[in-house]
């Protein structure tokens, strides 16, 4: 498929996220990645409403974004998912902030009870790369050259978009489980 010749919302979005993430700005990350989330999200499933189709694309990625971040948890009945979508998504779109349950940190540790989420930035990054990976947005691009630094290695995101094996292939390598993403 050729690429666009001017990037979309999606592409700006993910670009601004990945600013914000350089800068400690968690918040402004998210506010910037969630739009470009539900507009992915809404190409794999057009039909479902705004709260299905995130979480849908949330659990089919999954996988992918706690690889990149860290380990996967359940605590009192929520999931990681629905952690990001109700005090990261929700908030952020009817309070206009994070619901402060919700925070990142620089670390990598996860701190997870009833009323509070800490979890590390790498939730975000892999959220990033869940967009950027995704077969719906292989016609996206942004004209800054970046890469998603991953156990050692660099990725350029221009060669990214859409094409989730080169990624897989090395979280998989690094797990060394060739099965993880089946």
């Amino acid at each position: 498929m050729q690429k666009n010749k001017k990037p979309t919302g999606v592409s700006r979005r993910v670009l601004q996220s990945i600013k914000h993430l350089q800068t400690d700005d968690f918040e402004g990350a998210l506010v910037n990645l969630f739009p470009a989330i539900d507009q992915t999200a809404k190409r794999r499933r057009p039909k479902d409403g705004v709260g299905k189709r995130i979480k849908a694309f949330l659990e089919d990625e999954e996988k992918l974004i706690s690889s990149i971040a860290t380990g996967d948890c359940l605590c009192d009945g929520i999931s990681i998912t629905d952690a990001l979508y109700k005090f990261g998504r929700t908030s952020i779109a009817h309070e206009g902030e994070l619901d402060p349950r919700l925070e990142f940190n620089l670390n990598g540790s996860i701190q997870i009870g009833s009323d509070k989420w800490n979890l590390p930035i790498g939730y975000i990054t892999g959220m990033c790369a869940a967009v950027i990976v995704a077969e719906e947005n292989e016609a996206e691009n942004f004209d800054d050259q970046l890469a998603i630094p991953l156990f050692g290695k660099q990725f350029p995101i221009e060669s990214l978009w859409g094409n989730s094996h080169q990624i897989k292939t090395h979280i998989c390598n690094e797990f060394r489980n060739s099965e993880l993403f089946d």
